[in-house]
């Protein structure tokens, strides 16, 4: 893609979010199956209790199947003022998370027993420290439901009621089937499950379908490595009557969300549902219970319920209402008002007990060798809700920022252009206190403003005063020669990036912007010089170099973390003559690339 200098010429746009990726490669579908205890435990020890929010619509959407007319069959309760445990209506919450179904169920229904399980073992430790753990009133213990087998620690067609809340779209659909028939081996003829989960359309799968985060259809993985899937109607459907049970509610919701203060608007889509498991299913219970248990060896096949899982004929009707008999729920009488207005705040209310509300930019206190940043940013893992990245910190940057911590010669005097720095500018804000003069970019107006604030924070600290912010749009001529202008119309000595280099469309316009903002060799002074730090993604290293090539670049050193942390294949490379403490990092940073380049003479 030519480049011109004419700066009259309308600015060239490149559409950063895709419309379409390929799937992940195998390799990363198999490690995040295997070790998605493992992100969610890590999930759970980074947010402790403070990300979702109490369910107390509960009651409200599902209060009959709570209280003893609608549990399922047993033994009846003679005394009701003296409910032994074995009497009780019992509850399975499977997924349970920090206890957001747990303790508003005990709290509202005295007379229930609840058995709560998670896989995270972290989970089920939070689970058991809150206040209002009683453990004659729940019995909470750690359970993979994919594999492990729910009969050992809780009795046979025992539970009358199981809450399956925003769980089974974190496990694979070829695992779902073995799932249900887990659920069903402790559930009593005549009982039900509660269900409620992501539907086809929501807002966090059309972010997903934008990024390299696609796993199957309909299942991704988020930015901190845990998966969500995305349910259609038919295909929920037939995995329950596959396992034997019958739809006797389902209700798709369909609500656009305003935050009106930051000027966001999300369409959330999700899918209720109440399956029924008939009396006649007593004599099948067992084969489930066994079907469970050889799965648990991985002796079960898949069947073609995986398939059906990807079903989309079937979607809501823009009133929210499902096509087919199905039977309203009480929370459309509950959201009617919210109908009628179509737009409410995330912040309050019925959805920000769903959702956990909109995501505020929180304080953190980043720790990069002896400095502290302080700044407000996103956590990680709302990447689905916005759209602008820059609103969070990502690893790549403290990779990067680290490196020019533990190598102060390396941005000593020089003049520094920073591209997509983010709403922190962590990079810049370290480089500042060497550099000559530091301009930290970006191309989110957004995401700019929140930096300004971040800066003002950090003045005590660093040398702000050092730090120009200014909008850059890659490949945009007119902003790249008012930078140039503002520069002296001279290029940079150093042009920095982390995690810049994933989107395919975009690195042509990166090298060309940075080409032409990368000052020329001067005999006498340092070689002017590229850094790019980032993990390899949907871009393959090949299309990095030689797009870089295609602009005037040629590569001074290459190094990965992976590679560095094997003694076998490791190897000084020319990034390891020029910068110190890369071991530290290969420890601390997984599979991320340093990049370094300089003007082809």
């Amino acid at each position: 893609m030519a480049a011109t200098t004419n700066a009259q010429e309308e600015p060239r746009r490149v559409q950063i979010y895709p419309d379409k990726t390929p799937e992940i490669s195998n390799f990363w579908r198999e490690k995040y199956e295997k070790d998605a205890r493992k992100y969610w435990d890590i999930f759970y020890k980074r947010n402790e209790n403070r990300f979702f929010k109490d369910r107390h619509y509960l009651d409200k959407e599902w209060g009959q199947y709570f209280i003893g007319k609608d549990v399922g069959a047993g033994p009846a309760v003679v005394d009701a003022g003296s409910v032994s445990h074995e009497q009780k209506p019992k509850v399975l919450e499977v997924g349970c998370g920090t206890g957001n179904t747990v303790f508003p169920l005990i709290a509202q229904y005295p007379d229930l027993f609840v058995y709560a399980c998670d896989f995270s073992p972290r989970a089920v430790d939070l689970v058991k420290a809150h206040e209002d753990y009683n453990e004659s009133r729940v019995k909470t213990f750690i359970c993979d439901a994919t594999s492990d087998s729910l009969v050992e620690t809780i009795p046979p067609a025992s539970v009358d009621v199981i809450t399956l809340v925003f769980m089974l779209s974190a496990v694979g659909p070829e695992k779902m089937p073995t799932v249900v028939l887990n659920l069903k081996s402790v559930l009593k003829p005549g009982g039900h499950i509660l269900f409620r989960d992501y539907a086809v359309g929501d807002l966090a799968q059309e972010r997903f379908m934008t990024k390299d985060q696609k796993i199957s259809d309909n299942f991704y993985v988020r930015g901190d490595g845990t998966r969500a899937y995305y349910f259609s109607e038919n295909g929920l459907k037939k995995l329950f009557a596959d396992g034997g049970f019958e739809c006797k509610e389902m209700v798709v919701h369909n609500r656009q969300l305003e935050n009106r203060a930051r000027k966001i608007k999300m369409d959330r889509r999700w899918i209720q549902c109440v399956f029924y498991l008939p009396e006649s299913s007593k004599i099948k219970q067992q084969e489930a219970v066994i079907h469970v248990a050889d799965n648990s060896h991985g002796t079960s096949k898949p069947n073609d319920v995986a398939r059906c899982i990807n079903d989309q004929s079937a979607f809501a009707s823009e009133d929210g209402e499902s096509r087919g008999e199905v039977e309203q729920t009480s929370s459309e009488t509950i959201l009617s008002k919210l109908e009628e207005e179509q737009v409410v705040d995330l912040s309050e209310g019925f959805m920000a007990e769903l959702f956990g509300g909109v995501p505020s930019p929180e304080p953190l206190e980043v720790v990069v060798g002896e400095c502290k940043v302080h700044a407000v940013c996103l956590r990680n893992e709302n990447q689905h809700t916005f759209a602008a990245t820059g609103f969070m910190l990502w690893d790549s940057a403290l990779a990067l920022a680290t490196v020019l911590t533990k190598n102060p010669s390396f941005t000593h005097g020089q003049t520094i252009l920073e591209l997509g720095c983010g709403s922190i500018g962590l990079c810049s804000l370290i480089a500042s206190l060497t550099a000559e003069r530091v301009v930290a970019t970006d191309g989110d107006s957004g995401t700019l403003d929140l930096l300004g604030e971040n800066l003002a924070l950090n003045r005590e600290s660093f040398p702000v005063e050092k730090i120009l912010q200014r909008k850059l749009q890659w490949g945009n001529m007119e902003e790249i020669l008012a930078l140039k202008a503002g520069n002296g119309n001279r290029g940079f000595d150093l042009i920095i990036g982390s995690d810049v280099t994933y989107v395919q469309e975009a690195v042509p316009l990166l090298f060309e912007t940075a080409s032409y903002l990368l000052r020329e060799f001067v005999e006498g002074m340092p070689e002017p010089q590229l850094l790019l730090c980032h993990r390899i993604r949907r871009v393959a290293e090949s299309d990095i170099l030689t797009t870089a090539a295609a602009n005037g670049f040629c590569v001074k050193g290459l190094w990965t973390s992976d590679v560095a942390k094997d003694t076998e294949k490791k190897g000084r490379s020319n990034i390891e003559l020029v910068f110190r403490g890369l071991e530290d990092i290969a420890v601390n940073h997984n599979s991320l690339q340093l990049l370094l380049l300089t003007r082809s003479k």
